[in-house]
C-alpha cells in the first residue's frame, strides 16, 4: 500500500543516513589497522563475511500487528546490519556473494516452532526464516529479508550480486555449505547440528576453565584441516561480531565478549547424538535456554522428580564449582580465535538499551548515537563498558578518587539513601560497577587482547574528530578536549546489588537501623565469600538459583510451539509459583530460602524507581509521611506489593492483569470450563480486561464461579478490603502457592523433570 511504501521510504532514508555516519568509523580504523587487505587476502582463499547479530529474543517483528516487538530491544537492529553490509559493499568492494549471516539464538527453534503453528498453510517457518522475518506471505521474526530489500534497492544496476539470492534456501530450509553458496548471500542456523554432525567440529580450547573442548558449527570455525574436501565445503569465516550494547542480569553487561562467549554455544549438539544436549536443556527435541553452560560460580543440582533443587544432610545446597561466567565466555572466544578466525567487533550503540536486555518489556531505549568498530575484543567491550557505566566527565571522575580496576576512572553518579529523622532520603555519591567485574582482565591475561586501547573516529553531528584521553571518549574542538559520557544511569533491574551496590547496600542499612534488622549482614553473609565487604560480579552465592530459573525458562521456550496452549499455561504457573515458595521458608516444606536475597534487590530497584519519581506521593504505610523527589519508601512493604504483583499483576489492586498466577490460573479454568469465554481463545492473544470482568460478574452474582482454588499466604487474599474470588489464604506451607481445580482433580505445582526429558535418550 501507499502508507506502507512511505513507511520503507523512511527506513530506507534512515539506512542511508547510518551508511554515510559509520564511515567515520570504519575510514579511521581502516587507515589504523589495514583490516580491508587482510580480510581480502581471506576472501580470496575461499573465506566469507559472517555477519554475527545479537538475536537473544528473535521475534522483533509481531506476527499478529507486523509491528515491532518488546524483544526488539534485545536485538542488533537489523537496519544498522543493513547499512554495514552495504558499507563492506560499496566502500570495501566486496561481493554480496561473499558474505552470510549466521546466529545461535536462544528462542531461535521455539519461535520458528510457534510461528509454523500459526502459518498453518505453505511450507512450515524454518530457523533460518525467522532470521529473515519472512516466510513466503508470513511475517514474523527478525528482518534479515528487509535487510536483503534494501541492499538491493541500493545496488548498481546490472550489478551481478543480487543479495535477494539465498532467501528461497532460507525458507526451504535447503542448507548449503559456504564453500558451495556460490551466488547466494546465505543464513546459517549456527545451533542447528544434530540434523547432520558433519556441520560441526569438536575444538580444542587453550587452557579451558570449564570446557577442555566445544563443539562449534563449521560455518564459524571453517572445516577439518586434514581433510581438503571438508576444508573447500567450510573454508572459514571473516567473522564480524555484531552486538548491541546493553546491560545484563548476570553479567556487567553483555556486548562484544558476551555474544561470542555464550552467542556461539550450539544449542542442538550432543556427542551420544540424542536429546541430552551438549549445552542446553531441557533434554527435549526442541531445548530453550543454554543452561547446560555455567552462569556462575556455583552451579546448582536439580531433583528430577521433585524439580527442587537438591540439598546436603546438613541444609546446603549440592552445588558445582565452575569458572562462572566468564570462563564459560572466554572458554569459547578462545576456541574460536585458536582457529585463525579474523575478528571484526561493531557495538550497536546507538540506542543502548538500559535495565533489561531480554526483550521483555521492561528494557529502555537509551538514544546514545554510539557505533563502536574495533578488532580487538577486550578493548572494545572495555570502552563500550566505560562509557555506559560513567555519567560525569573527566574532571569529576578524578575528583571521585574511584578507580576502576582497569587503569582508569570510570565512576557513575548515584543517589546513596540515608536515614534523616525516620524517612530514608537520596545523597549524591559515587559507585564504579567496572571495579567489581574481573572478565576483562581475564580476558586479557587468557590472550583475547588487551585493555589499552585509544580511540579514532568522527562526530557527525559537529564534524569534530574523536579522540580519547586515559581511555575517555571525547571530541576535539579548536584544539580543546571535551568529554563525551552518557547521561543516564545503567543498571539491570533483576541485579541492583550488583550494578548498583553502593546504593543497595546503603538502602538495606537504612532499613536495618530503622527497623531493627539485619538485612545488610545477612545479604553480606550470603554473597561476600571472601568478607572484604564488597560483592563482585563472581560472587552469586551457593544456593546455585540460575540453574532453577534457567531450566524452566528453557521449558517454557520449547513449549512455544505446542498445540495444547494450556501446558503451557501449567508449566508458567508451576515454574513461577515454585521460584516464589521456594523463596520464604515459610511457605515450603522443606524450608528453602532459594531466592530470598535477590527478592531484596528487585524491592530496591522498586525503592529507587519511587524515590526517582519528579513528584511526591503520600506513603500509604506511613500516614503524614511522603514519598518520591529523593524520598525512599521502605523495603517491608515493599516486599508485599512485589508479591501481591506476582500474584495479581503490575497494576494491583487497581486491576487484575496478565501476567500474574491468578490470571494463568483463571485462564486455564476458563479455557478447560469455560470455552475461554473470558480471558480468550489463545493464550498468545488474552482479553485484557478478561480478569476484572470475571471478577466483577461473580461479585454481581451474574455468573458461578469456576471451579479452582488458588492457594496464597495469609493477608494476600483481599483486594481492596474485599475477598478474590476462587482465592483461599492459608499457613499451610504445602498448600501456599498452589491451586486446586474442579475439587483436587488436577493440582498444581505439577513439575516432573523426568516427565518431560524421558524421550531424551530417543
Amino acid at each position: 500500500s501507499e502508507s506502507n511504501q512511505t513507511a520503507w521510504d523512511e527506513i530506507a532514508e534512515r539506512i542511508d543516513y547510518t551508511f554515510e555516519s559509520i564511515d567515520q568509523a570504519f575510514s579511521p580504523l581502516a587507515r589504523e589497522t589495514g583490516f580491508i587487505q587482510e580480510m581480502k587476502s581471506r576472501l580470496d582463499k575461499g573465506q566469507k563475511l559472517l555477519f554475527k547479530p545479537n538475536l537473544v529474543s528473535i521475534n522483533n517483528i509481531d506476527p499478529f500487528t507486523c509491528g515491532e516487538t518488546p524483544s526488539s530491544t534485545a536485538c542488533t537492529e537489523w537496519p544498522l546490519v543493513a547499512a554495514v553490509m552495504r558499507w563492506f559493499h560499496d566502500k570495501a568492494g566486496i561481493s554480496y556473494h561473499r558474505m552470510s549471516i549466521g546466529e545461535a539464538a536462544t528462542t531461535m527453534s521455539g519461535v520458528a516452532s510457534f510461528y509454523s503453528r500459526l502459518k498453518k498453510k505453505g511450507l512450515p517457518v524454518t530457523t533460518e526464516a525467522v532470521i529473515e522475518g519472512r516466510s513466503e506471505e508470513f511475517i514474523g521474526g527478525w528482518g534479515f529479508y528487509f535487510v536483503r530489500k534494501y541492499l538491493a534497492e541500493r545496488l548498481e544496476p546490472g550489478a551481478p550480486d543480487d543479495p535477494m539470492k539465498g532467501y528461497e534456501e532460507s525458507v526451504t530450509g535447503h542448507y548449503i555449505p559456504p564453500g558451495r553458496a556460490g551466488g547466494r548471500l546465505l543464513v546459517y542456523d549456527l545451533n542447528r547440528i544434530r540434523d547432520d554432525l558433519t556441520k560441526g567440529r569438536d575444538v580444542e580450547v587453550p587452557g579451558g576453565q570449564n570446557f577442555d573442548s566445544i563443539i562449534l558449527h563449521k560455518a564459524i570455525v571453517g572445516g577439518d584441516p586434514s581433510d581438503p574436501e571438508d576444508m573447500k565445503d567450510y573454508p572459514g569465516a571473516i567473522l564480524i561480531n555484531m552486538p548491541r550494547l546493553k546491560v545484563h542480569v548476570q553479567a556487567l553487561l553483555t556486548n562484544i565478549i558476551k555474544n561470542l562467549g555464550i552467542g556461539l554455544y550450539p544449542m542442538e549438539v550432543s556427542r551420544s547424538n540424542t536429546c541430552r544436549w551438549e549445552y542446553s536443556q531441557p533434554h527435549t527435541p526442541i531445548p530453550g535456554m543454554k543452561a547446560g553452560i555455567p552462569h556462575q560460580i556455583w552451579v546448582g543440582e536439580i531433583d528430577p522428580e521433585t524439580c527442587l533443587p537438591k540439598r546436603k544432610a546438613d541444609g546446603t545446597y549440592v552445588v558445582k564449582k565452575t569458572a562462572g561466567l566468564t570462563g564459560t565466555m572466554v572458554d569459547i572466544v578462545k576456541a574460536a580465535a585458536s582457529q585463525d578466525i579474523f575478528m571484526m567487533h561493531i557495538v550497536d550503540g546507538i540506542e543502548a538499551i538500559n535495565r533489561d536486555h531480554q526483550g521483555g518489556g521492561m528494557g529502555i531505549r537509551e538514544p546514545e548515537g554510539l557505533v563502536v568498530a574495533g578488532l580487538d575484543p577486550v578493548a572494545a567491550d572495555l570502552f563500550s563498558a566505560r562509557y555506559i557505566f560513567s555519567n560525569v566527565g573527566l574532571k569529576q571522575a578524578h575528583e571521585a578518587g574511584l578507580e576502576d580496576g582497569h587503569g582508569g576512572f570510570f565512576p557513575q553518579a548515584v543517589p546513596i539513601p540515608e536515614v534523616e529523622g525516620d524517612s530514608i532520603v537520596s545523597k549524591p555519591g559515587f559507585d564504579c560497577p567496572l571495579s567489581r567485574d574481573i572478565c576483562f582482565q581475564a580476558a586479557e591475561e587468557r590472550g583475547l587482547g588487551q585493555r589499552s586501547y585509544y580511540v579514532v573516529g568522527g562526530d557527525v553531528t559537529t564534524g569534530d574528530p574523536l579522540v580519547s584521553v586515559e581511555g575517555r571518549l571525547g571530541r576535539v574542538s579548536n584544539g580543546v578536549f571535551s568529554s563525551i559520557y552518557t547521561s543516564r544511569l545503567y543498571h539491570a533491574l533483576a541485579k541492583m546489588p550488583w550494578d548498583l551496590q553502593k546504593t543497595f547496600f546503603a538502602y538495606l542499612k537504612a532499613n536495618d537501623q530503622l527497623a531493627n534488622t539485619n538485612l545488610l549482614e545477612q545479604f553480606l553473609n550470603e554473597f561476600d565469600e571472601d568478607g572484604d565487604g564488597i560483592v563482585t560480579y563472581e560472587e552469586k552465592g551457593r544456593k546455585g538459583i540460575y540453574t532453577h530459573g534457567m531450566l524452566w525458562g528453557g521449558v517454557m521456550v520449547g513449549l512455544m510451539g505446542t498445540e495444547d496452549e494450556t501446558e503451557r499455561l501449567r508449566v508458567s504457573f508451576s515454574a513461577g509459583a515454585t521460584n516464589l515458595k521456594m523463596t520464604f521458608p515459610e511457605w515450603n516444606v522443606e524450608k528453602h530460602d532459594q531466592g530470598l536475597e535477590w527478592f531484596w534487590g528487585m524491592s530496591a530497584w522498586m525503592a529507587l524507581e519511587v524515590a526517582g519519581l519528579d513528584q511526591e506521593l503520600p506513603d500509604p504505610t506511613r500516614p503524614g509521611k511522603m514519598i518520591g523527589r529523593g524520598k525512599w519508601p521502605r523495603i517491608e512493604p515493599l516486599t508485599n506489593r512485589r508479591i501481591n504483583m506476582a500474584l495479581y499483576g503490575l497494576e494491583f489492586p487497581a486491576r487484575v492483569s496478565f501476567p500474574s498466577f491468578y490470571g494463568t490460573v483463571l485462564r486455564y479454568a476458563d479455557r478447560i470450563q469455560n470455552q475461554g469465554r473470558y480471558t480468550g481463545q489463545t493464550i498468545y492473544q488474552p482479553v485484557l480486561d478478561g480478569a476484572e470482568n470475571y471478577i466483577k460478574d461473580v461479585g454481581e452474582g451474574k455468573t458461578e464461579p469456576l471451579d479452582f482454588t488458588l492457594f496464597v499466604p495469609p493477608g494476600y487474599g483481599n483486594r481492596n478490603h474485599g475477598v478474590m474470588p476462587n482465592v483461599e489464604e492459608t499457613d499451610d506451607p504445602a498448600k501456599v502457592l498452589t491451586v486446586d481445580f474442579e475439587g483436587g482433580k488436577t493440582h498444581w505445582p505439577d513439575l516432573r523433570l523426568s516427565d518431560i526429558q524421558s524421550d531424551a535418550d530417543t
